[in-house]
C-alpha cells in the first residue's frame, strides 16, 4: 500500500471523529470556530516520506480571533497561533509523537491510537478552552503551550490594551 493511503485512512478515521463536533476538513486540517478561537488539529507528515513509507504526526493549534486582529498583520495566518501542541504532549513522556507506516498493520494501529488521543485527551482540554480568556488564564499560570513566556506576556499586553 502506498504511504497517499496511510494518510488518507488516518484523515478518513479522524473524520468520523471530528465531524460530529463540526470540525470541518480542508485537505490534512481539520478546523471548528466558534468565533473567537479557532482549533485546528493537523495532520502533518515527514519531508523524508516515501511513496512506501509515511512518517506522520499531529499538531493540535488554538488561534484567537481577537489576538489576530490585535497581532501584526504582516504574519500569515498559519503563523498566527496562540496555543500550539504536539500530540505527543499528551502522553506520559510529554514528547513529539511520530508514527512510522509502512504496512497496513502499522496503518490500523496508528489511526486508532491517534483516534484515541484526540478522543479521550485532546477534545476533553480544548472544551475547556472556549475564549481568548481561557488561554489568558493559562498565560497568567506561566503555561503557554508553543509560546515563549516573552509571547505569552506580549499577549497578555495586547489584550489588556485591546478591551
Amino acid at each position: 500500500m502506498k504511504s497517499s493511503n496511510f494518510k488518507k485512512n488516518i484523515l478518513d478515521k479522524l473524520n468520523t471523529v471530528l465531524k460530529p463536533r463540526r470540525f470541518r476538513k480542508n485537505s490534512n486540517i481539520f478546523s471548528f470556530s466558534n468565533k473567537d478561537l479557532t482549533y485546528y488539529i493537523c495532520v502533518q507528515n515527514t519531508i523524508d516520506s516515501t511513496e512506501e513509507i509515511l512518517k506522520t504526526t499531529v499538531n493540535i493549534e488554538i488561534a484567537s480571533s481577537k489576538l489576530t486582529y490585535l497581532d501584526d498583520m504582516s504574519l500569515p495566518g498559519y503563523l498566527q497561533r496562540h496555543f500550539v501542541k504536539n500530540i505527543g504532549d499528551y502522553s506520559e513522556h510529554r514528547q513529539a509523537k511520530w508514527w512510522t507506516i509502512d504496512n497496513e498493520e502499522s496503518a490500523k494501529s496508528a489511526q486508532q491510537e491517534i483516534a484515541d488521543i484526540i478522543t479521550t485527551k485532546v477534545l476533553p482540554e480544548i472544551e475547556e478552552l472556549k475564549t481568548t480568556n481561557d488561554l489568558a488564564g493559562l498565560w497568567k499560570k506561566h503555561v503557554s503551550p508553543g509560546l515563549t513566556y516573552y509571547q505569552s506576556q506580549e499577549y497578555l499586553s495586547l489584550l489588556r490594551m485591546g478591551k
